[in-house]
């Protein structure tokens, strides 16, 4: 915890000194969509773009997939699936099409509340955009005014004698730099993952000669990455084309990601190689409304900004006055989890949650798992050899969550508990002790082999009840 809290003052430092540029990726473009029911949701905006490609070519995603798009950059893989199932089609004819898409899906959905929230911010005079749709300059535009917003587009087989430069930065005005082309352009845009490294290699040898003012800016100033989910190569391709020096020198500059760097390889990579990177535990929406606490904690938010305030925990007295507690776990690992959760209520916790919306020794203090994690006392996350292994769980969103909750206690808050035979600090857990949940090595970590705590770790967690009723009484 102490890692991520330093992670957020000096990215709190580095808004204050407007020396972060945000990386904008799709995850992070939500817009308002009308549903056939008349009524108005947030979606993403490439779910629609791919849809109505793969409607527009006929071509449906395999069985194996389950019928849906799932996670990652959507674009590319609905491009792929169309490119593999029609060979008769050729890629500019899709690219013709992806580009015609884009623009008729952003006509029909110009809002983005997220990215206006973003643009009003005022501390950003530099953004990079990922995606080829104009969503965030709008948003720009009516924050700022149209004169204010300086657009630059790169596409390897432009005209080299249009500029592919910014201008410098000027008060009250922003610059977005499209790296992987831009659909108001033309067909000059990455449409899968082939074209993306192809732009970022030709910017590579392109960019001293063309962008030099770009590059001096991408490589001096801290980089915020955004709903970018960015797949292993692409991650370490980019990061180290906005870097002038080795990614492992220890005086280059900081990169912040949002929750996006899931790829476990990625964050390995991060953690062994890229001392000044951070990995926030927070989706693209909770990033944007810490970054609008940020701001506003410094006095810096423009009218018209939204600042989201972070709930105030409101904690249910569970019996007696013990303290709530948490207890989330892989599916696999249930039969320790319930023999643990037993543990807790014969040392004086109060509810114990477990099971979604089964509790041990109390009521339910909430009907919603977000409102439970805000509310307990502690949270105890179960680790073991098959959580780790597990790529995909519900509980490693809890993990997510809890952690930022963490990060507002003044106190401790997280109990990790290993369960496997082996002490959890020599366990050799691979996704747990990377990204956001990195820190939980550096807590003290309990050892309850098949949910069985030594006396050792019972009596601490018997003072820590006491030293709570204590604290509360006081």
């Amino acid at each position: 915890m102490d890692r991520l809290l330093a992670s957020r003052q000096s990215l709190s430092e580095a808004l204050q000194s407007r020396g972060v540029v945000p990386v904008l990726g799709p995850d992070v473009v939500l817009v308002d969509s009308e549903a056939p029911d008349g009524t108005r949701t947030s979606v993403p905006f490439y779910r629609l773009v791919a849809e109505e490609l793969l409607q527009t070519y006929g071509v449906s995603l395999p069985a194996s997939d389950g019928g849906n798009l799932g996670g990652g950059w959507l674009l590319h893989r609905a491009v792929a699936q169309v490119l593999a199932d029609s060979a008769t089609v050729s890629t500019e004819r899709v690219r013709r099409s992806v580009s015609a898409i884009v623009r008729n899906v952003a006509t029909r959905c110009p809002s983005s509340p997220l990215l206006d929230r973003l643009a009003a911010l005022g501390v950003f005079d530099l953004f990079v955009c990922l995606t080829p749709d104009d969503v965030l300059v709008e948003a720009l535009h009516r924050a700022l005014g149209p004169d204010a917003v300086e657009i630059v587009a790169y596409a390897p087989n432009a005209d080299s004698t249009q500029p592919a430069d910014i201008a410098p930065a000027r008060g009250g005005a922003a610059r977005v730099f499209f790296p992987l082309g831009r659909s108001a352009a033309g067909t000059r845009l990455a449409i899968h993952d082939e074209d993306a490294l192809e732009y970022l290699y030709k910017f590579q040898e392109d960019g001293a000669r063309r962008a030099p003012n770009l590059l001096t800016e991408l490589r001096s100033r801290d980089l915020l990455y955004l709903g970018c989910d960015l797949p292993d190569w692409l991650g370490r391709s980019l990061l180290r084309l906005t870097n002038e020096s080795r990614l492992s020198s220890q005086d280059k500059k900081m990169e912040f990601f949002a929750a996006d760097a899931r790829d476990p390889s990625l964050n390995s990579f991060l953690s062994r190689f890229n001392p000044n990177a951070s990995v926030f535990p927070w989706s693209p929406q909770e990033f944007i409304g810490e970054l609008e606490a940020l701001v506003s904690a410094r006095g810096g938010v423009p009218q018209g900004a939204r600042v989201a305030a972070p709930p105030t925990p409101q904690r249910a007295a569970g019996p007696a006055g013990g303290p709530t507690v948490f207890v989330s776990y892989a599916s696999q690992d249930t039969a320790a989890a319930r023999a643990i959760a037993d543990t807790l209520v014969g040392l004086g916790f109060g509810d114990v949650w477990l099971d979604k919306h089964k509790l041990i020794a109390g009521d339910d203090w909430s009907d919603r798992i977000d409102d439970a994690i805000d509310h307990c006392d502690f949270f105890l996350p179960v680790l073991s050899l098959q959580a780790d292994q597990r790529r995909e769980g519900v509980f490693w969103e809890e993990w997510r969550k809890a952690v930022v909750r963490a990060m507002r206690v003044n106190d401790a808050f997280l109990l990790p508990v290993g369960i496997d035979g082996t002490a959890p600090d020599r366990s050799g857990y691979e996704r747990i002790f990377n990204g956001f949940t990195s820190d939980f090595r550096r807590i003290h970590l309990l050892h309850a082999p098949q949910g069985r705590l030594s006396d050792e770790d019972q009596a601490q967690l018997r003072a820590r009840v006491g030293r709570f009723l204590e604290a509360a009484r006081g």
